[in-house]
């Protein structure tokens, strides 16, 4: 599978993957308690909610002063929905981000072993996320129903208006934010190149 070849070895990926696999390695090596999986599945439901507001608020909206290179990449993004240079998350925020966050949860914690907990979810998260962003932007038909769906939402957001559809990986804060409504009842506003259709 040529697309999952450029996806692995993609050095955001690689960076992503690094990531995970060390603070499993950090999780195992410490003694064993079960509030081990209860930080797991925390770090992944906060990366849906750094989803959600990062691609909303930073990359769309009233937070953009914050991070304004990020937001100057994600409008190329969305003028070339296919380059891959502008698909997956940098590492220039990448990197940084996972320090500071490392650092905060253990402040916060005080544990290695849920910090390494919360992190493992989150990459993991995270690495979901960028493959299922990518596959939304690939000639890739998902093997799921849910795969389906959640690459329709996807370019639904890219080619029918950008001021919806904020979920890639799920619809639940689109849902709940009023930013998932029937495509039919909003126009079409879109800064994709010309040409580029989505399937229906």
């Amino acid at each position: 599978m040529p697309y999952g070849k450029e996806f692995l070895r993609d050095h955001r990926v690689l960076f992503l993957s690094l990531v995970f696999i060390v603070d499993v390695v950090v999780a195992v090596i410490q003694p064993y308690r079960p509030k081990l999986w209860l930080a797991f599945a925390g770090g992944i439901v906060l990366f849906y909610f750094i989803e959600y507001i990062t691609h909303r608020f930073v990359l769309h909206g009233i937070l953009k002063l914050i991070l304004p290179k990020a937001y100057e990449g994600h409008v190329v993004h969305h003028q070339q929905p296919t380059e891959l240079k502008y698909m997956l998350t940098p590492n220039v925020y990448n990197l940084p981000g996972y320090i500071v966050y490392w650092g905060i949860a253990y402040l916060i914690t005080r544990s290695v072993l849920v910090t390494a907990g919360l992190i493992t979810g989150t990459s993991l998260a995270q690495l979901y996320y960028e493959w299922t962003h990518f596959v939304s932007h690939r000639p890739i038909v998902p093997k799921t129903a849910w795969g389906r769906w959640m690459k329709k939402f996807h370019l639904l957001h890219h080619y029918k208006n950008e001021n919806y559809w904020f979920g890639v990986t799920n619809p639940s804060l689109d849902i709940v934010m009023g930013t998932n409504p029937k495509q039919e009842q909003v126009e079409t506003v879109s800064s994709a190149i010309k040409g580029e259709t989505w399937q229906r």
